[in-house]
């Protein structure tokens, strides 16, 4: 288990930073919008809207957020405690699993058959993987004596997807296994980023469809029909839990990413969701130049004539687009100051 040393010695591991890093991002990236607050000029609501519109004190925001917080701490914990599971242990579960409810997974028993043939070691997913390595040293000896060794088996987890920066790169050539690790890191943030996409538009539109589910958990979140930045996370703790947690979840796991490279990943999302809900137009943005998907866009679905439209979140606008639930608008000045994010006639006439 690979962890960053602080100050004092003092060792903190991925899998804790992972944890907890996106939470301390949350309050400290919000707590700069509160104080830019005042900014009247730059606001996409005045102030007095915020206190009479919203159906929901900020106490009571604070406390709902906390609590989401504390339930996606609960499942990061499990989901990097399961990622640091030994493999071998995982697959002699799902066998056991599958005997009592009756399954005959067929690749499940392939897998156990393999470790059971290599003879890898129970202790660690690093145990097998260094089993394997050290197995195929004739076919990849840069893999088994390269400086490279450790930067794969050395997070604690199987990262299959890391494997090319070990063995595309060589001992002669440093450089190259850096830029291939950089490409290899990229192409996990943009899987991690579209699934994450394309489970929160999915479950957030169908919230929006079923009245049940509208009416009894996600409303919750509308309860803020003028966003501000800490209450980006204020959701039913169903809904927290099914598009948030399990989202980063699925995106964690898809991707292959590895818990250190969840730190950034998550941070960045973080980022991401609490300046979607800022209520604020600030010039040189880069959330607002890098993505059509912003502040303005989703304080469109906050008001009532968006409500059926801009679902997507929290970095893309694609599946709004394909889907035809995009809501184009015009962000204009006001006479009195600020901006409003106004959709186009056409839509809201409808």
């Amino acid at each position: 288990m690979l962890g960053i040393e602080m100050m004092n010695g003092v060792k903190v591991s991925d899998e804790m930073l992972g944890t907890f890093a996106p939470i301390i991002v949350y309050w400290l990236y919000s707590g700069i919008y509160v104080l830019l607050g005042s900014l009247d000029d730059y606001r996409l609501h005045t102030r007095k809207d915020e206190d009479e519109k919203n159906l929901v004190s900020k106490s009571d925001v604070v406390k709902g957020v906390l609590l989401q917080q504390a339930v996606q701490a609960v499942v990061a914990s499990l989901l990097f405690a399961i990622w640091n599971l030994p493999l071998c242990v995982l697959v002699e579960f799902a066998c056991e699993f599958g005997d009592l409810l009756g399954w005959d997974v067929i690749g499940i028993r392939l897998l156990k058959y393999f470790f059971d043939l290599s003879g890898c070691a129970l202790s660690s997913f690093r145990g097998c993987v260094l089993c394997s390595i050290q197995r195929n040293a004739a076919v990849f000896p840069s893999v088994v004596n390269g400086p490279s060794h450790d930067y794969i088996v050395g997070s604690g987890g199987l990262n299959l997807m890391l494997a090319e920066v070990v063995i595309t790169g060589s001992d002669s050539d440093p450089a190259h296994a850096q830029v291939t690790s950089l490409i290899v890191l990229a192409r996990q943030f943009l899987v991690g980023m579209m699934v994450l996409d394309t489970w929160q538009y999915f479950m957030h539109r169908y919230m929006h469809q079923n009245k049940f589910l509208y009416k009894h958990i996600h409303s919750q979140h509308h309860r803020l029909v003028v966003p501000y930045a800490f209450g980006a996370l204020y959701n039913h703790p169903i809904e927290g839990l099914l598009l948030d947690t399990v989202g980063g979840a699925l995106s964690f796991l898809a991707s292959g990413m590895s818990p250190r490279a969840s730190i950034f990943f998550f941070s960045f999302a973080t980022l991401k969701t609490v300046d979607d809900h800022c209520g604020l137009w600030l010039p040189g943005n880069l959330f607002h130049l890098l993505f059509r998907n912003n502040s303005a866009y989703h304080d469109i679905h906050h008001q009532l004539y968006g409500n059926k439209y801009n679902f997507s979140q929290p970095f893309l606008v694609m599946w709004d687009r394909i889907l035809g639930t995009y809501m184009p608008y015009s962000l204009e000045k006001n006479v009195n100051g600020g901006f409003e994010a106004r959709p186009s006639k056409e839509y809201k006439e409808d």
